[in-house]
């Protein structure tokens, strides 16, 4: 299970990415409820607390990544698509904060709706691909 939050090689269906997806964002949920809230009252905490929240981003970050890969090759389609998944309404949202563009931003969401519910529904290849053999 933990090579399916590591790897970037392997296929993964529909349904084993949503609940991959899930069981991560409980995890960290769950990691950062452990390690931020001793923090709560201590003076000098900030220091700890920006190297916790940096960890836990990186973590967060791979884990998705690797899932959304898996997920990719499933759909017979290079990880590299990920960059313009991924990035592209990031660098919208960016845009969209810098300049107060309501509609570029309204557009970045959308793309990551689109996206999201791309990979989360369209079918994947049956049997073998570029990437490998899923029943």
């Amino acid at each position: 299970m933990l090579e399916a939050f590591v790897m970037l090689s392997g296929r993964l269906g529909r349904l084993a990415y949503f609940g991959y997806s899930l069981a991560l964002g409980l995890v960290m949920a769950v990691l950062a409820a452990i390690l931020i809230l001793p923090m709560y009252h201590s003076p000098n905490a900030g220091g700890v607390l920006v190297v916790v929240l940096v960890l836990l981003g990186v973590l967060g970050f791979w884990g998705g990544l690797a899932l959304t890969v898996k997920r990719l090759h499933d759909l017979n389609l290079s990880g590299w698509h990920y960059v313009w998944i991924g990035v592209l309404p990031a660098v919208l949202n960016g845009i969209a904060r810098a300049t107060q563009s309501l509609p570029v931003g309204v557009a970045a969401l959308v793309l990551t709706l689109i996206f999201g519910l791309f990979l989360m529904f369209w079918p994947g290849t049956d049997g073998s691909n570029n990437y490998g053999y899923r029943p």
